[in-house]
């Protein structure tokens, strides 16, 4: 069998399955819409046919914010002293989050990382006032 395309199954303690999830860019809007349903639902099935006679409790939309070039903004926030960012991670931001956010949390403390950061400086996209 194919392995998941761009989707997923959680299995949680309780016997509930969470599949997700579409990847639109839809700016705020947080409604759901059929085909969008219909993709999550038949990639988990296709995964794991033995869903087909689940029960449906809940549909969520979530927003997961990105950057127009699909990398993170971690740093410091150049005209505003000890503001730091870990921000527009997108769908990977359960699992760099943690990780931006410890980063975040050091600099505050005013340790620097060991890692080269500049490429995902907010200064890349030269914003103005």
């Amino acid at each position: 069998m194919e392995p998941f395309r761009s989707n997923y199954l959680v299995c949680w303690p309780d016997n509930r399955v969470v599949a997700g999830a579409t990847r639109e860019q839809v700016g705020l809007r947080t409604a759901y819409n059929a085909g969008g349903v219909h993709e999550v639902l038949s990639e988990a099935l296709r995964v794991a046919p033995g869903l087909a006679s689940a029960e449906i409790r809940e549909i969520r939309v979530g927003l997961r914010p990105a950057t127009s070039d699909q990398l993170p903004v971690i740093g410091s926030v150049p005209s505003v002293g000890g503001v730091y960012l870990a921000t527009g991670m997108g769908a990977t931001g359960l699992h760099l989050g943690p990780f931006g956010g410890k980063l975040a949390a050091n600099w505050a403390l005013g340790k620097e990382p060991a890692l080269d950061i500049a490429p995902f400086s907010v200064e890349r996209f030269n914003l103005q006032r």
